[in-house]
């Protein structure tokens, strides 16, 4: 099993993107997080966010989340980068050509995965509220997948999705891909945040969470994605606040990540969201980080930093499979 983390700091809530005066970032700080937290695994990944499109300028520092991948690397880490589509008209090739360059950044930083698209069944200010999303996701994928065996590069690309899988989204986009480029994907991701949006009773917690990615492996393998095609959980996460409590957040996310961890389900990477708060007086929207906004750990830290320790096995396999922010409802 591969883990990972997102790193980065945006100065705006993370489900409207309304601007918030939120603390800078640490690169020294977050890096000792990122470091204690991989403990001896021999890959980890950071998940880091590029915008294309007009629209990118509008997000401020969230255009490039965090701004310089680079300094994380080391140790086994890799960078998974998600490639988002945020253009207010159609631009298919221009997008193709942004996702080659992220192709090209993530092979020279060693190899490691690149998402195309984010988020593309719901709607804006993710990417399914742009038009030509799904034209422009295929004509990334299909660039990625290009740029990648010219470099002949490690690098996986995927493409996700967020909570309950959509059989109508999943069709449109297996049409947009084509069955060619839907067996070149190295993985399938899902953004699932249960209890987040739509609260549900904790008795009740892992079979909601088998069933929502037993649905996406269903539907997806109805469209045509191949079954041997490894799943990612590419964002998963717990907020706190008031009503929210920590010791809560670290027991609602380690029954959520043992549910899917101990499943037969083909889920070969694991990504937490996200490292630290934005800002730990906000509300919830900004209070999805196992640490608060000044690096003090929340109880949750330092479940997940056992999680991953207790779970060295499995690595190796994970090192076989083919190398190659937020307003959502989700279960």
């Amino acid at each position: 099993m591969i883990f990972g983390i997102w790193p980065g700091v945006v100065n705006a809530d993370l489900i409207d993107f309304r601007p918030l005066d939120c603390p800078p970032e640490d690169p020294a700080r977050t890096l000792q997080a990122i470091t204690e937290l991989q403990s001896d695994h021999a890959r980890f990944l950071v998940r880091c966010y590029r915008h294309f499109g007009r629209r990118a300028g509008d997000r401020g520092d969230a255009a490039e989340t965090p701004s310089d991948p680079e300094r994380y690397l080391g140790q086994g880490r890799q960078i998974d980068l998600v490639a988002c589509y945020q253009n207010a008209v159609p631009d298919p090739d221009g997008f193709a050509a942004f996702v080659r360059q992220a192709v090209r950044d993530v092979a020279r930083w060693g190899g490691g995965a690149v998402q195309v698209g984010e988020e593309p069944n719901m709607p804006a200010p993710q990417d399914g509220g742009f038009p030509g999303c799904l034209d422009a996701i295929a004509a990334g994928v299909t660039a990625a997948v290009d740029e990648r065996t010219c470099l002949d590069a490690e690098v996986q690309i995927g493409v996700n999705c967020a909570g309950l899988a959509d059989p109508s989204f999943w069709r449109q986009l297996a049409d947009a891909l084509g069955p060619d480029r839907l067996r070149d994907l190295d993985y399938i991701g899902l953004d699932a945040f249960p209890d987040v949006f739509r609260r549900i009773p904790e008795d009740q917690l892992p079979g909601a969470v088998r069933f929502l990615v037993e649905s996406l492996r269903r539907v997806t393998t109805e469209v045509g994605v191949p079954e041997r095609i490894p799943i990612h959980i590419t964002e998963t996460g717990w907020p706190t606040d008031r009503e929210r409590d920590e010791a809560t957040q670290a027991r609602v996310m380690l029954t959520v990540a043992t549910t899917i961890l101990d499943s037969d389900l083909g889920v070969t990477a694991y990504e937490f969201f996200g490292l630290r708060d934005g800002l730990t007086a906000g509300t919830w929207h900004s209070r999805f980080g196992l640490l608060h906004d000044d690096y003090t750990p929340k109880p949750a830290f330092g479940a997940v930093r056992d999680l991953i320790a207790a779970r060295q096995g499995g690595t190796a396999d994970a090192r076989q499979t083919k190398a190659g922010p937020r307003s959502r409802e989700t279960a």
